[in-house]
């Protein structure tokens, strides 16, 4: 069972929702709410086995200061090799392609560590016949270290794509520049280029001979056109269609720096938008319960998809949520109730005062000094979700800017409930009395 812990929304169907809890529980509990067989698209960004442990950071100042918070975000090492691995990844994907709709796809991020055991995996669950893709992500240049080393870079991370029986998903088109020298214009005016007919049938060549996009030299050889575009730049283009090979999605580092929430592994938008772009429709449901940072639900927002994303580490919840509500998410937070998952931990009890006016309440977080975020709730009743009317998150950035430490509310509520959380992943309320 999921249970609501924190609402900014106008309820749970507001189709945004951050659940606590091991991928594995919230996924048979998803099913029992009645969504098996119903998501469109699910992406999982799991641990790769790369046997490391990964530190969250988070700057409290800017470059000038470099004040830092770190702690520990996630464990990815499995002392019992590989098979400790498959023991933790296997059931959890099964349960995930148990929410597949027949028309959804699963999409899998690991690296050349996991990749092969995936596509088992998934063989095994969905049959081979499911598998849909491979799609290469150079995630970033051949440099430093790497390119020194007495190999390939390994620049690399892998995408897995399998699907449901009537799976389907629509590539994405980019621009990529023409030389000026290999412009030609036919005669009605249009910009074109052309290759060889390759091996398109002599009925394929009728059809396209009808669209206009055939162009036969003097000595009779038949050429394909392609109707050229402009880019931003002024620039013409061939608009072709993206295949299994990506490497025109930068990297993390050349983000924004507002993007970048000091989240491990953390992935950058532009990838996401693509992919939930091309595999969910407008207004489907996309689900990711390796949230970590948020991205996910951050991205399926903006393209305007339900989301339901979740983790088991308190860290990734507490940045998630920070991130989502600063990108205007009606949020739900939940908690997967029977969860294997540890409950959240505790921070200490924040100092607040509460002032309280004619029609007004002032309300003044005095400790801790640099929360990653805190909330209000001005109708609090135990055993009842914690529901925000007011909440304040740091901002990250060159120059990060800290969460409010007053709020002004119009209400006359005798009592506060105040929830902090931290940048560890700890999570303190406090019930104060107005004076």
């Amino acid at each position: 069972m999921i249970r609501t812990e924190l609402g900014y929304g106008h309820g749970a169907e507001s189709g945004a929702r951050l659940v606590h809890g091991d991928a594995l529980d919230v996924a048979q509990a998803l099913a029992l709410e009645g969504i098996a067989k119903r998501v469109d698209l699910v992406y999982i960004d799991p641990p790769f086995a790369s046997q490391a442990e990964y530190m969250h950071e988070a700057r409290l100042d800017g470059p000038a200061d470099g004040r830092v918070v770190r702690a520990p975000a996630y464990d990815d090492r499995w002392f019992g090799g590989p098979g400790a691995y498959l023991e933790m990844l296997a059931p959890r994907l099964e349960a995930l392609v148990r929410l597949l709709a027949p028309t959804g796809t699963v999409w899998v991020h690991v690296d050349w560590r996991a990749s092969h055991l995936v596509r088992l995996l998934l063989d095994e669950i969905m049959g081979p016949e499911a598998f849909v893709n491979e799609i290469v992500w150079r995630r970033a240049p051949n440099l430093g270290r790497q390119a020194a080393s007495h190999q390939f870079g390994r620049t690399l991370d892998t995408i897995v794509v399998y699907g449901g029986p009537n799976a389907r998903i629509v590539p994405p088109t980019r621009l990529e520049p023409i030389e000026p020298s290999t412009v030609r214009w036919d005669d009605e005016g249009r910009p074109f280029t052309s290759a060889p007919r390759g091996d398109y049938t002599d009925s394929s060549i009728e059809r396209l001979a009808k669209e206009g996009r055939v162009h036969r030299t003097a000595t009779g050889r038949v050429y394909i056109k392609y109707f050229l575009v402009k880019n931003p730049a002024g620039a013409w283009c061939r608009e072709r269609r993206v295949d299994a090979l990506w490497t025109d999605v930068p990297p993390l580092r050349h983000a924004r720096i507002g993007e970048r929430t000091g989240f491990p592994t953390q992935k950058p938008r532009a990838l996401l938008d693509r992919i939930v772009a091309c595999a969910s429709p407008p207004g489907g449901l996309v689900v990711d319960l390796f949230a970590g940072s948020g991205t996910t639900g951050e991205s399926a927002h903006a393209l305007g998809r339900r989301f339901i994303i979740g983790d088991a580490s308190a860290l990734a919840m507490a940045t998630a949520r920070a991130r989502l509500l600063r990108a205007g998410v009606p949020l739900f937070v939940d908690t997967c109730v029977g969860s294997s998952t540890p409950a959240l931990p505790i921070g200490e009890v924040p100092e607040v005062t509460v002032d309280r006016g004619q029609d007004r309440l002032r309300v003044e977080l005095r400790r801790p000094l640099e929360p990653l975020a805190w909330a209000i709730d001005t109708d609090f009743e135990e055993g009842h979700p914690f529901r925000s009317g007011w909440h304040a998150e740091r901002v990250p950035g060159v120059r990060p800017q800290p969460a409010e430490h007053v709020a002004r509310i119009d209400c006359v509520a005798r009592r506060v409930a105040v929830r902090v959380w931290y940048d560890d992943g700890r999570v303190s309320t406090r019930l104060v009395e107005a004076s």
